[in-house]
């Protein structure tokens, strides 16, 4: 099965603020030396049915934790509660999805375009590797990667290759994944042969620099679920794209810009 090239509008749509934002906080006094700055968001629009929004900072802990989708309704029973710190540990704490620091939105304002056409190859599992190191191969002049997990010794190879060949290439990973053997070893390849290696660890104990993307000469971009590993080329599921666009590499190589480690 060969990969699928097509021409399409790329739609995007950045998502609705909420119309009507209330914010309520907990009185003076009411605060502890654990559960500081505690303020909970959410649209008043939506009346008593609303869930919003909560957020405090939990010690001396500086960057905060967020709660979401959390009812209005309880909000109201935790700013009523005597013992605030009974409740939040018994009612919120383990209960509802979280996370900690700044959002991405918070670092990153998305410059995102209402429609731009693309020339796409599109592959799928055993496909995808061929269509990243043809990118790969056809680059002259620079290709930065965004990459979640990289064990994959054949598109190192490539990348490798590209760097001797005088192609800029840096290489942005996932703290957690970079501790892999198989990526221990090519970070070390990619070290000693001239390569620019940056490590991005995240605040929390599920976040992750999630990113899978390569942008090549300013000129396109490879993205998809499909992670630079065996795992993914002869097991996994995967899905992946060629976007032919000079727009559209511009909006990735500036993702990939403000991809940073959180402060820790």
């Amino acid at each position: 099965m060969k990969a699928i090239r097509l021409l399409l509008a790329l739609a995007v749509a950045g998502t609705a603020a909420w119309a009507e934002m209330r914010t309520e906080r907990l009185a003076e006094g009411e605060e502890s030396s654990w559960l500081r700055n505690v303020a909970f968001a959410y649209d008043d629009a939506e009346g008593e049915a609303a869930v919003g929004e909560l957020s405090l900072n939990l010690g001396n802990d500086p960057l905060g934790v967020k709660y979401y989708d959390v009812p209005l309704a309880l909000w109201r029973e935790f700013a009523a509660a005597e013992s605030k710190g009974k409740f939040y540990g018994e009612r919120i704490r383990e209960k509802y999805e979280r996370t900690y620091g700044p959002e991405r939105e918070e670092m990153f304002d998305s410059p995102l375009p209402t429609e731009e056409k693309v020339d796409v190859s599109a592959a799928f599992n055993e496909e995808c590797e061929g269509v990243v190191l043809r990118a790969i191969e056809q680059s002259r002049h620079s290709i930065y990667i965004a990459a979640y997990a990289f064990t994959r010794t054949r598109i190192a190879k490539a990348l490798l290759e590209a760097h001797e060949r005088g192609v800029r290439v840096e290489l942005k990973m996932d703290a957690d994944q970079a501790k892999h053997p198989g990526a221990e070893r090519i970070i070390a390849m990619f070290q000693k042969a001239g390569i620019p290696v940056t490590i991005i660890h995240t605040h929390g104990d599920y976040a992750a620099m999630h990113n899978k993307f390569m942008v090549f000469d300013m000129r396109g971009v490879v993205t998809g679920s499909y992670n630079y590993t065996t795992q993914a080329q002869v097991v996994n599921w995967e899905n992946l794209v060629w976007l032919r666009s000079d727009v559209v590499a511009e909006l990735y190589k500036r993702a990939w810009d403000a991809i940073v480690s959180d402060e820790m």
